[in-house]
Formats: C-alpha cells, sequence, structure tokens
C-alpha cells in the first residue's frame, strides 16, 4: 500500500513540474530619432523627456526582476536629434553610434524604418553590419527579388516559441523617390507577406505571431496597407503588433483580437507587452492572457554605460553645431502668447520671413510655403549658430519643390492650412486649433511667402483668407498660373486619395534636391548657404509682417 501511495506521489509531484505558467515580456521602442542620451542638440540643452540610455535603466531594472524580456526596436533610429551626422559619409557611417548603443543594451530584434533609407544603401548595409541584435524586414527586396534582410526569426524562451514578423512602411518608396537611394530595391504588399510568414512560421509550431511594423494604426495619406488595422483586418494568426512610425502613443488598443501597442516617439516611452502562456503535461502551449502598456522614462536617469559610449559622438555634435554661421541685428520672434497661441503660428516673424526668403531665393518661385514643426521657435538678437537653424526647422530631409497651380488651387491649398485653425464660436477668447489636425504626427499649418494675406476665423471653412494679393499687391485670380513651392512630402499629403489635389495633373517644375543635391538642397542647408554667402553672415531680422490670425480683439 505505502509503495503504490508512493508512486500516485511522484507522478502527482511530476505533473506539477511539467504544467506550468510562463511569462514573457515585449519591451518595444520606435522612432527614437537620434535621442540616444538626455540632450537636444539643436537647443543645445538637456532634455529629459526621453532617450535609449534612460531606457537602458528601465530595461535592466526589468530584467533584474524578469527572465523571458524580449528587446525589439521599429526603426528611425539613425536619424534625427543631429545623430544623422553620423550616417552622411564613409567616414562617419563605418564608425556610427547606433549599433553600439543597440548593442549595449541588448536588443533581440531591430526592423528598419523609413529614416534608415535616408542616407543610402552603403550607409544602411554597414551600419546593419554591426548591429548584433536580429534584423527583419519581410516586404524589403533588391529589385532582382532576392530578400534584403530575412523576413522573420524564432525566439525561444522557456520552453515557449514566438514567431516574429519584421514589416515596413511602403511609403519609403515614395520618400526616397527623389533621392535615387531606394533604385535598386523594392517593396512588396505588407499583407501578403504576412499570409506568408505566419503560414510559414505556424509550420514551424511556434506558440504566438508578434508583427514588428514600423507603421502606425491607419493608413498614411490614405494609400491603403500603409497602417496596421488593413493588415490585421486581412490577415489571421497575429497575436500582438507591435507599431511605430506614426509617433502615437498607443498603451494598448485592440482590433480584431489583435493587440496593438506603439511606443510614441523620441524614446519617451517604452511599450510593454505582457504574454501569459500554459505548458500543460503534454508540452502543448497555449496563450492565456495578453496586455500592454507603455512605460515613460523622463523621471529615470540616464545609464552611464550609454552616456559613456555616446560621450565622443556627443561632444562632437555640441562642436559642428555651435560653429558661428551669421547674425541677426533684431529678435526674430516675440516671445509671447497671441491670444493663447505663439506668435509664430500668429503672424508673419522675422524667422518665417528668412525662410520663405531663403525658399523664394533658390526656387524662383511665385509663392513658397513651408511648416514650423514646433511653437518654441526662437532665434534672438546677436550670434546664428548652426544649432538655430536645426532647432528652428527641424525637418532634416525637407525640400522644395515647385508645382504649377492655378490662383484657384493656391487658394484652396491657403484654405486647407487655415483650417488648421477652428471658426470662433461665440464666448472664445483664444484660437484653438482643429483637434484632429492638432494632433496629428506633423504639423499642417503652412505660412506662405510671396503673398499678402489673413486668417479671418470668424469666418467658416473654405472662406478664412481674406486681403489675399501677391507680394507685389497683384490680386491672385483664379486663372492665374503660378510657380509654387513646397515640401513634397506636403504635396503627396494634399494629393492623395481625398486630398485637394485628389486625382489632379500637376506639373513639377523645379525640385530643390535634384537642382542643388540632396543635402543643398534641404531647407537647413538652404538656410545655411544664405546666411553666410547671399547675405554674407548679416541679416536683419525683420518680419515682412506679411500675413496674421485675425478675428480676436
Amino acid at each position: 500500500m505505502r509503495k503504490i501511495m508512493s508512486s500516485l506521489l511522484m507522478l502527482s509531484m511530476a505533473g506539477s513540474v511539467v504544467a506550468k505558467e510562463i511569462n514573457i515580456k515585449l519591451l518595444g521602442t520606435s522612432d527614437v530619432h537620434g535621442r540616444v542620451v538626455p540632450w537636444s542638440y539643436g537647443a543645445d540643452i538637456e532634455d529629459r523627456s526621453g532617450s535609449y540610455a534612460q531606457i537602458a535603466s528601465y530595461v535592466k531594472r526589468v530584467k533584474q526582476q524578469h527572465d523571458n524580456v524580449v528587446l525589439i526596436d521599429v526603426g528611425d533610429a539613425i536619424q534625427d536629434n543631429q545623430v544623422e551626422v553620423f550616417a552622411k559619409t564613409p567616414q562617419y557611417y563605418q564608425d556610427n553610434p547606433i549599433p553600439k548603443v543597440l548593442n549595449a543594451m541588448g536588443y533581440d530584434i531591430f526592423v528598419l524604418g523609413n529614416h534608415e533609407f535616408n542616407f543610402g544603401m552603403p550607409a544602411l548595409d554597414a551600419i546593419l553590419q554591426d548591429i548584433n541584435a536580429q534584423k527583419i524586414t519581410a516586404n524589403f527586396y533588391h529589385q532582382s527579388g532576392e530578400r534584403y534582410l530575412a523576413p522573420t526569426t524564432i525566439i525561444e524562451k522557456d520552453g515557449v516559441k514566438l514567431g516574429i514578423i519584421g514589416l515596413t512602411t511602403p511609403m519609403s518608396a515614395i520618400f526616397e523617390k527623389d533621392t535615387g537611394h531606394l533604385n535598386a530595391m523594392k517593396f512588396s504588399s505588407p499583407i501578403e507577406e504576412a499570409k506568408q510568414q505566419i503560414a510559414a512560421l505556424k509550420a514551424r509550431h511556434v506558440d504566438a505571431i508578434i508583427v514588428v511594423a514600423h507603421m502606425g494604426i491607419e493608413n498614411e495619406n490614405n494609400i491603403a496597407e500603409t497602417g496596421v488595422r488593413d493588415l490585421v483586418n486581412a490577415v489571421e494568426g497575429i497575436d500582438v503588433i507591435i507599431a511605430g512610425h506614426m509617433h502615437q502613443n498607443i498603451p494598448g488598443e485592440t482590433i480584431n483580437n489583435v493587440l496593438i501597442t506603439e511606443p510614441h516617439r523620441y524614446g519617451t516611452v517604452v511599450s510593454e507587452v505582457d504574454l501569459t502562456f500554459d505548458i500543460d503535461e503534454k508540452q502543448q502551449v497555449k496563450l492565456l492572457s495578453k496586455a500592454a502598456k507603455t512605460v515613460p522614462v523622463k523621471e529615470l536617469d540616464a545609464d552611464p554605460e550609454i552616456v559613456s559610449i555616446y560621450q565622443p559622438y556627443h561632444d562632437e555634435l555640441r562642436r559642428l553645431n555651435n560653429v558661428v554661421i551669421g547674425e541677426t541685428a533684431n529678435d526674430m520672434v516675440l516671445q509671447q502668447k497671441n491670444h493663447g497661441v505663439s506668435v509664430a503660428f500668429s503672424q508673419d516673424t522675422g524667422l518665417s520671413s528668412l525662410i520663405t526668403d531663403v525658399e523664394l531665393h533658390y526656387s524662383k518661385a511665385d509663392v513658397v510655403s513651408f511648416a514650423f514643426d514646433h511653437e518654441k521657435v526662437r532665434l534672438d538678437k546677436g550670434p546664428i549658430k548652426k544649432k538655430d537653424i536645426i532647432y528652428n526647422y527641424r525637418y532634416a530631409g525637407g525640400d522644395v519643390t515647385v508645382y504649377e497651380l492655378s490662383g484657384k488651387q493656391l487658394k484652396q491649398y491657403m484654405e486647407w492650412s487655415a483650417d488648421y485653425f477652428n471658426t470662433i464660436e461665440a464666448g472664445d477668447t483664444a484660437y484653438r486649433y482643429d483637434p484632429e489636425r492638432g494632433k496629428s504626427k506633423y504639423v499642417t499649418f503652412d505660412i506662405f511667402g510671396g503673398v499678402n494675406y489673413n486668417i479671418d476665423l470668424t469666418q467658416p471653412s473654405g472662406h478664412k483668407i481674406v486681403d489675399l494679393t501677391l507680394a507685389d499687391g497683384r490680386p491672385v485670380t483664379d486663372e492665374l498660373k503660378l510657380k509654387v513651392g513646397m515640401n513634397s512630402y506636403r504635396f503627396g499629403q494634399l494629393s492623395k486619395t481625398g486630398g485637394i489635389f485628389a486625382g489632379q495633373t500637376i506639373p513639377v517644375l523645379w525640385e530643390s534636391k535634384v537642382a542643388l543635391g540632396s543635402e543643398a538642397g534641404t531647407i537647413q542647408n538652404m538656410m545655411i548657404d544664405y546666411i553666410t554667402q547671399v547675405k554674407q553672415g548679416k541679416i536683419d531680422g525683420l518680419s515682412h509682417n506679411r500675413w496674421r490670425l485675425i478675428g480676436l480683439k
């Protein structure tokens, strides 16, 4: 009897050892954009809102508490906050800091973002070669049909096999169209790739499917298959998506039983996904639960190891960005509010006048436009340093492309821009942004040069632009043919399905990156050249006073 009881006890114990729950954490970052340490190289000040160095501190804390952690980056790592300096020439990209940082942090997965393509394939080849993480992107190929990177990988943790698929936005082909960087490459359908790779991974008996996609939830510019909502509506078998690209803070959203999270931008948060699996006595694995959140890192100190790795690069960027390129005789932007909106967003300033002068000078257009990326623009009387250009016009790839528009089309464009602001309602004491436009990835309020106008916010949509003339006082008639310069990305937004220029054939007359070169043809570099060469380092910094918001007293 004792032998029987002993045998039963042993069997019971054996069964309890075999059946168990396994917890796995996925930590995802995306669109960190050169925020390696807590420093803004444009403003040349400490910025503790987020960085790889602070994320590293969080990752170390999590790994001390949990055994099964997978660290994932969803791309756009090597551009912005001046880290792109180290990707532009062989001297720099063969010793790029981002691989050193990712390796020190112990990243397991790296997926390409659109900004990884900004510097050409030789630079990308060299940088990826130095990254120890598994590099995966399923929908990016050589024109020959050969894959550029592996489409998937399998990571096993404590007996659980995770099948991981990498995808990137096909919009990259459009973004890089004028650079020639991707002439020998091509993108395939994310949906078809996902279907194919899910089948292949399931044939290898994975226990969960994770998609790491440099795409937001919604389609970009209304182009199909550029958002993961299309993906989860068309493809079965995905458990979790870690998204990116659209700079949204999405703690966790479930669509068709697929859990989706996106870790905002600039290293401000980490997407943390908790997966719980059951392994039964027969070694069958079942996903029991999944949950996600985003964790801010602004309160964390920078990890000393990452700071040490980046120190020589930090010193070099500060040296480069503090080079004096000229001087302004006056403060260029009043630092005050106008009915709740910064002066920069409510009237012409010395800085907006300078930028439109630069665009007009190089493009020879009749009318030009640009957008500030933020309201805190400033350039005070005195020396102008390279960092001032970077801080005030942040889109490093921003160009000027000239299109032939009619006066009617220009007015449509200007009205579209003016709708960034709501029409004033009874009782309003401040100007208000349209809620949807105000929270979009990029600012969509464009400032125009070469024209005089006011934006009357007492008027309804489509009628806010008043007192419109060309700079020389001539009226803008509907039939007038104009050369209008704008960022090519903006034109893409305007000509998308549902955009104001959708379905129209609009001639391209001039492209700054073609005429001047992919580097010299950026607005940042045209500004530097204009100040140093055209103005011989001296500008008055005064506003042309060609536009303002009106409506509130």
